[in-house]
């Protein structure tokens, strides 16, 4: 891997993976909006569940249903975005610390 002529300097390293750490830093935050978003549904499908009950002054599982139903399906949308955007952030640091190893280990062979 010849990317750089000459021994990168810790300068140029941090240069040349700068744009991908500033990519990859996107991810948990992206995860971590997408977890507080299920919550958020999560508690709001709750609350609309109690008060569809308070409105009709009865406590039926038909009433409850429809809202819990909707606080798990946020629950999984955010869970289904929160989850992957982990995964690949965690691939992603990888292949960066990887690569730089890589570069590193190639300049000090040369020598």
């Amino acid at each position: 891997m010849d990317c750089f002529p000459k021994e990168p300097s810790a300068d140029e390293l941090d240069l040349f993976f700068s744009p991908l750490e500033r990519t990859s830093h996107w991810f948990p935050t992206i995860a971590s909006l997408a977890m507080l978003l299920g919550l958020l549904g999560t508690v709001i499908g709750i609350n609309t569940a109690f008060g569809e009950m308070e409105a009709q002054k009865k406590v039926s599982l038909e009433v409850l249903a429809g809202g819990i139903k909707d606080a798990l399906n946020t629950t999984i949308a955010g869970l289904l975005v929160a989850i992957p955007s982990l995964f690949f952030h965690r691939i992603i640091e990888n292949k960066i610390l990887y690569v730089s190893e890589l570069i590193a280990k190639d300049h000090t062979k040369t020598k």
